[in-house]
């Protein structure tokens, strides 16, 4: 997820795929390996690529076997396996480049915006609004269509997201008579939030002893929209974040760094947390399995900031990129691991909630020894009162400068480091994404133009999204 104090799990090259292309040349490439035996005579045969380590790859291959076995072979469909190259996406940019991709491909969500105004991959809308081989949406959160859509359009599929969400010490809860919300419907407020961080934290005069929380600095995008802000106005022609609620409720999270109660974003969490010296943590789900067996944890949610309580999600995303062979065998393909079979090696190795509704609320899901409450982690794919848990943020160029002016670079890491005000930070950021609007002359209808223009859209008049 990380690579340094300040680093996020955000694309280390942007501005598109030309630059992906530059950064990833120096990366080391070793040949695409297969699992599989020969495909039989009379099937089609689709590539399927990820990047990931032993124990993802091995779940990738149950997933494979799963939808197999559920519907693929009576398709006469054998997907074939082949890790990509290198560990990260940069290696992916590169094939996507040099059009060496596999038929069905894992990308970063962050990079599907550059490859879809680029016209490297197929819109996918006509395919999964089909009503013989496409998909009951009704089945799938809405997250499904909605996450990593493309200025309304589908060019991926989300069958699972890893979900971001606080990771609690429950003994030390115990310690301090708390007892944690089990569900976004009834988060803390701020204000008992604000109580319960300061209860945890144990100090020895200027020292620390044991920190009430730790977190990103991408929580700072839950942080605003809960406070009932949002990134941009609603024609995208000016950064938000500009209600004093939101001044208000950032300084109030990073005031908790200022003043002890949260370590600087320069200390490493887990040994902390594995010490039993850290009662909070802010983290997706593939931090599970690194967890001491000696720490008692469960999750809960993030708290209302103060009118609501969101967090922001990981997707696992996949695409068809436009050089597969056989893009109807890939997109069935797809669907299959998509499928209840599929899903559920998903759910069974935590490695996102899956986007399949039935398996989410399963046991495949939810009966593991940790943690209990496995539907905070279910809840994020969902709504509250009518209002997303999940950010919707908005992607594309605009939302790399949000990125980049909010969460990555000096301007965010002067503010968790203390050397920056809040006020300061908000002001900086704002002017760097008006700046990045103004020399775009960037509107709400300049991503389709740009659609159109990358030769993307096969299909301009059909959305899932509005159906």
């Amino acid at each position: 997820m990380t690579s340094g104090p300040f680093l996020t799990r955000r694309r280390l090259l942007q501005g598109g795929l030309g630059l992906a292309v530059a950064g990833a040349a120096g990366t080391s490439l070793t040949a695409c390996g297969s699992d599989s035996s020969s495909t039989p005579a009379g099937w089609t045969e689709v590539t399927f690529s990820s990047v990931g380590d032993p124990t993802t790859q091995k779940m990738f291959k149950e997933m494979i076997a799963a939808a197999q076995k559920e519907s693929l072979d009576e398709h006469k469909i054998k997907i074939v396996w082949k890790p990509a190259p290198g560990d990260d996406w940069a290696s992916v940019m590169l094939q996507f480049a040099s059009g060496t991709t596999a038929d069905l491909q894992r990308i970063d969500d962050d990079r599907v915006y550059d490859l879809a105004t680029n016209g490297k991959i197929l819109q996918l809308d006509k395919m999964i609004s089909d009503k013989s081989t496409g998909f009951d949406l009704s089945k799938y959160s809405p997250t499904f269509t909605t996450k990593v859509a493309v200025e309304g359009y589908q060019f991926s599929i989300t069958p699972g997201m890893s979900a971001n969400a606080l990771y609690y010490n429950k003994k030390l809860f115990a310690d301090a008579g708390l007892t944690a919300p089990t569900s976004w419907a009834d988060a803390w407020s701020w204000d008992e939030f604000d109580a319960a961080v300061k209860k945890l934290t144990k100090k020895n005069g200027s020292r620390t002893d044991t920190y009430g929380l730790q977190y990103a600095v991408n929580t700072i995008q839950a942080t605003a929209y809960g406070a009932g802000d949002t990134a941009l106005n609603e024609n995208q022609t000016e950064c938000g974040y500009g209600k004093p609620e939101t001044l208000e409720a950032i300084d109030k999270q990073v005031s908790y760094i200022r003043e002890g109660y949260a370590p600087t974003v320069d200390v490493e969490f887990l040994p902390l947390f594995n010490a039993g010296k850290l009662a909070m943590t802010w983290q997706a789900m593939d931090i599970s399995p690194q967890i001491s067996p000696d720490i008692d944890w469960d999750v809960m949610p993030w708290p209302k900031t103060p009118l609501f309580a969101m967090t922001k999600n990981y997707s696992r995303t996949w695409v068809i990129p436009k050089t597969a062979k056989d893009p109807q065998a890939a997109f069935l393909a797809m669907k299959a691991l998509c499928g209840k079979a599929a899903s559920e090696v998903m759910a069974k190795a935590q490695f996102a909630v899956p986007a399949l509704t039935e398996v989410a609320e399963s046991a495949a899901f939810t009966d593991h020894p940790r943690p209990k409450t496995a539907n905070v982690w279910a809840e994020t794919l969902g709504e509250v009162n009518g209002n997303p848990v999940d950010v919707p943020f908005p992607r594309g160029p605009i939302g790399t400068a949000l990125a980049d002016s909010f969460v990555e670079g000096t301007n965010a890491n002067n503010l968790m480091s203390g050397k920056l005000a809040t006020a300061d930070f908000i002001k900086r950021g704002r002017a760097a994404v008006n700046a990045e609007i103004k020399k775009r002359n960037w509107n709400g209808s300049k991503g389709k133009e740009l659609l159109e223009k990358g030769g993307a859209l096969t299909d301009p008049d059909l959305k899932v999204t509005e159906k």
